[in-house]
């Protein structure tokens, strides 16, 4: 009786695994495990010895024999594909006639249980197994024989040919992520489609291959397809057993021969640079440093004009060396131990990668070299060439010592960023680290001059020894301490101290400050340093021509206003001045502007700012000032808006504040009113802001204003229109906050009709007798307000605007410092918000705001200042549900950035705002006269 003997059946399935189990004589089935095609492929080549073949794995080992003898006989052809977002390189099927006959046999002969994956359809099954097959013996047999797949290196990241080949030879056919992939596949696909059979017969051109071995360089002899320079595989595979396989795998060639006579060729080109391949043993030669510099410098341009490929290490391209910039710098002294005035430091800028630093003769080598590469700190570098020139380029042009611009430009890397090479190590001597670290250190305090009437405080006396060394060293300062901390009292002593010091007498110093500081100028120099001569340029009668030249080298300060030193700069220009001293500096933000460019025409051995706010609005008010008192410092504007302005108020870039505040620390000094040295004892300040409600006139013509203005702020397309648009309706919106009169004049009564007017008079009748107020408004054309206040408050109301002259102005302010004088005192903020001195008031009222947190503190500045004895109360006026509440909350954003840098505009900001932003701004709120509301805050 016949018994059946257990059968091994094998049974393909869609996931590319292969089913494997016996078949018992009972019908009943051994456990099931699963393969992989390369497991499958190992159980094809020993299959088990104690079980019959079944019908389905005879058919499995047909079609694993038809794979293998396809890849043998090189019907294989490269395909990318993907399956969604994942890309795979993998070794295509060739299929010739014979091959899909064999497998139409083996597909018949399938038992119908083994198709059961594939719905019965053997054809579907075996069209599913060959070509994995194919992939993976290809793979195998390319690993097997070292075959690496490759293309010359690009620089950057790989490419997707790059991706592609290696991962054709890689165990597993799945792709990095990269953009390429889609172009490749239509060209590949291209390719194919153009036919394989003209390749096979293609042969192999020789090139050379540079890779690091050790503390040497290995020049290897790698053969490449002569139709396809992408294909390139090492000579040394013919030299191991089955190498020659990997050749004849992608080509029909003859690879011993084509390297036989390729080196017929290459051999004296070589030969000419004293290099040689061992007969015998032709695969790589080592070369040693200088031989390798050689080859590099010398042999690879004459091999490429040859035609012979030479391809470099792949980390060369990829991650050239950083060619940067070393610089040792020493402090000149005098012999008396002061830092030299001319020539403050001696700089010593070296070139260096890695660990290596080069020679000027050695950065010429490097940048005539074809391939400029050196070894240095155990490693071989390749360098940019566009590097190594900006390097020589660099030495060229820098000098070998300078001032304390020179050495701050050097140290904060500005010279190098703007050469495009990086700043490496700063090595700098203790004077020239003192002197860097500014207001921090570095500087002596200097006592009270003598001649001087009047003490100075201890921050003062240190304000005046940092002027002194700046001075002495002739680099311009910025001296931005508090408003009311004594600015002028500090230059005033360092005037007085320079020419007590001074060996030779010293030329006039040009005071430039606002009209309205300019009679305070003289009188404060009058009074705490009557020993300096000083004369006032102003007037209709002041002095021109050569008469101003010769009165000005007769005294030690000319005091003049911007306007007239932009209207005289022909004269002014003729005078030899040791200083030049801008007060309230933020008046030359603007460089295109005619008092900024006529001050940068005056001939000055020295330069001083003073301003409580560098920074109003934007850096570039900083820039401005820096390049007036030290041109060049920052650079171009437009550099220093790449580098500087647009990073840090548009991104807070905290890398690059923190390298402008190293910048210009040198040259700025700030002492805030709260800082421990400086010990004041200014009494408290309290600041509020006082909410007022609109009445109803007030809340009709603000909507019919808004109504009125947006439609023609939306048709304006271009930034300028809107942004005029913009202020203008903005700033009949604050005039509306304030009372309908200063829109609409009627000449009616001013009671009853605007809540802040009301509010203003609730509060200035609450101060207590004897103390004095500040309204600071910025309309002094509301000229109803003075007389109004007068008659409700039944006292004196001071008026100082623009269209005193400078007499009037004198007067009014002597009067309201008296007891006797006004009890009120309503200032145009443009006139007086700055530069004066009252603190005879210690109540400020801001009765408009103008939206410049910087200029609103320059109005309270002068109350609480030096010589305040009482508490200051300082009130904001805001109407609630309007514009003026709204844009109160986005001020704190602009303090934020000035004091980040220095300390810190206009309201050009304003008109910037993009359409939704303005009207949300203007849009008059439904709870504008919600009077619970009002109690709650």
């Amino acid at each position: 009786m016949f018994v059946p003997e257990p059968t091994l059946e094998i049974v393909w399935e869609q996931s590319s695994r292969a089913a494997v189990f016996t078949r018992l004589p009972d019908g009943s089935a051994s456990e099931t495990r699963r393969l992989d095609a390369a497991g499958l492929l190992e159980l094809a080549a020993a299959p088990p010895q104690d079980v019959a073949l079944g019908g389905s794995a005879r058919a499995a080992f047909a079609v694993v024999e038809l794979a293998r003898r396809s890849v043998a006989e090189g019907l294989v052809h490269p395909e990318l594909g993907n399956r969604g977002a994942q890309w795979f390189a993998f070794w295509g099927s060739t299929l010739e006639e014979s091959v899909d006959e064999t497998l139409t046999e083996i597909a018949a002969a399938l038992p119908p249980a083994a198709t059961a994956g594939f719905d019965g359809d053997g054809e579907a099954l075996v069209g599913d197994l060959y070509p994995v097959l194919v992939d993976r013996l290809a793979r195998d047999r390319l690993q097997a024989a070292g075959v690496r797949l490759a293309v010359p290196p690009g620089p950057g990241r790989p490419s997707a040919a790059e991706l592609f080949l290696a991962g054709l030879a890689a165990p597993e056919p799945e792709l990095p992520p990269h953009n390429g992939y889609a172009a490749l596949r239509r060209r590949l696909a291209a390719w194919v489609d153009e036919g394989l059979g003209a390749l096979s017969s293609a042969s192999w051109t020789l090139g050379l291959r540079l890779d690091e071995r050790g503390d040497d360089l290995a020049l290897e002899l790698w053969l490449h397809a002569a139709d396809d320079p992408t294909l390139a595989l090492p000579a040394s595979l013919l030299r191991r057993r089955g190498g020659e396989d990997g050749f004849l795998f992608l080509r029909a060639s003859d690879p011993h021969g084509d390297l036989e006579r390729g080196l017929v060729t290459l051999a004296p080109l070589l030969a000419e640079h004293g290099l040689a391949f061992d007969a015998d043993d032709p695969e790589d030669v080592l070369l040693d440093g200088p031989a390798a510099i050689r080859f590099l410098r010398e042999a690879v341009p004459a091999l490429e004009r040859h035609g012979v490929p030479v391809l470099l290490p792949r980390m060369w391209l990829r991650t050239p060396s950083r060619v940067r910039v070393d610089l040792s710098a020493t402090s000149a002294t005098r012999a008396s131990g002061l830092l030299s005035t001319g020539a403050l430091a001696r700089f010593d800028w070296r070139i260096a990668v890695g660990d290596a630093v080069l020679t000027e003769a050695e950065l010429r080598e490097l940048a005539a070299a074809k391939e400029p590469v050196l070894r240095a700190g155990g490693r071989w570098h390749a360098l940019r060439r566009s590097d190594v020139e900006r390097a020589l380029r660099f030495l060229e042009r820098r000098r070998r010592g300078g001032g304390v611009v020179d050495l701050v430009r050097a140290v904060g890397g500005l010279d190098t960023d703007e050469a495009g090479l990086e700043l490496g190590r700063v090595t700098l001597d203790a004077p020239l680290e003192d002197l860097l670290a500014g207001a921090e250190g570095g500087f002596r305090p200097l006592p009270t001059p003598p001649g001087m009437t009047s003490e100075l405080f201890a921050f003062q006396e240190r304000g005046h020894g940092w002027l002194r060394l700046l001075g002495d060293l002739g680099v311009g300062a910025i001296l931005a301490d508090d408003m009311g901390l004594g600015k002028t009292v500090q230059a005033i002593a360092m005037l007085l101290s320079e020419r007590v010091d001074s060996a030779e007498p010293l030329g006039p110093t040009l005071v430039v400050c606002p009209m309205s500081v300019a009679g305070q100028w003289v009188s404060e120099l009058e009074r705490f340093a009557p020993s300096l001569r000083v004369l006032l340029h102003h007037g209709g009668d002041r002095l021109a021509g050569a008469a101003l030249a010769e009165a000005a080298r007769s005294v030690d300060v000319v005091v003049t206003s911007y306007d007239v030193a932009a209207r005289d700069v022909d004269a002014l220009e003729a005078v030899d001045w040791d200083r030049l001293l801008v007060d309230e500096a933020q008046d030359v933000k603007n460089p295109w502007t005619k008092r900024a460019k006529a001050l940068r025409r005056l001939r000055t051995r020295r330069r001083l700012a003073m301003t409580g706010t560098p920074i109003e609005n934007r850096l570039g008010e900083l820039w401005a000032l820096m390049d007036l008192l030290n041109p060049g410092l920052l650079g171009s504007r437009a550099w220093f808006e790449r580098v500087f302005a647009r990073p840090i108020e548009l991104h807070r870039d905290e890398r690059a504040l923190e390298r402008l505040r190293a910048i210009i620390r040198p040259f700025v000094l700030r002492r805030e009113k709260d800082a421990d040295e400086v010990e004041l004892a200014l009494p408290p300040i309290t600041v509020t802001k006082e909410h007022c409600r609109l009445t109803v006139e007030q809340a009709s013509l603000y909507q019919a204003t808004v109504d009125r203005w947006l439609p023609r702020v939306e048709e304006h397309q271009d930034r300028f229109g809107r942004r005029g648009a913009v202020l203008a309706m903005l700033g009949q919106l604050k005039q509306v906050c304030n009372h309908p009169e200063m829109v609409l004049p009627t000449g009616r009564a001013l009671d009853g009709r605007s809540g802040k007017l009301e509010r203003l008079l609730e509060l200035l009748r609450a101060v207590p007798a004897g103390e004095k107020s500040l309204v600071f408004t910025q309309y002094p054309g509301f000229h109803r307000l003075v007389p109004y206040l007068e008659e409700r408050l039944g006292v004196d109301v001071g008026f100082f605007h623009g269209g005193l002259h400078a007499r009037q102005r004198e007067e009014l302010l002597t009067s309201f410092a008296a007891a006797d004088g006004p009890a009120v005192l309503v200032v145009s903020i443009r006139a007086g918000g700055r530069g004066l001195n009252l603190p005879a008031a210690n109540h400020v009222f801001h009765f408009d705001r103008w939206w410049n947190p910087a200029v609103e503190q320059q109005a309270t500045d002068r109350a609480y200042r030096l010589g305040q004895r009482r508490p200051v109360f300082v009130h904001s006026l805001v109407c609630l549900g309007t514009l003026e509440e709204r844009i109160d909350r986005l001020l704190d954003s602009k303090r934020e950035l000035a004091e980040q840098v220095i300390v810190g505009g206009s309201e050009d900001w304003l008109g910037d705002l993009d359409l939704g932003a303005i009207r949300a701004a203007v849009a008059l709120a439904p709870d504008w006269d919600d009077e619970d509301e009002e109690e709650a805050a």
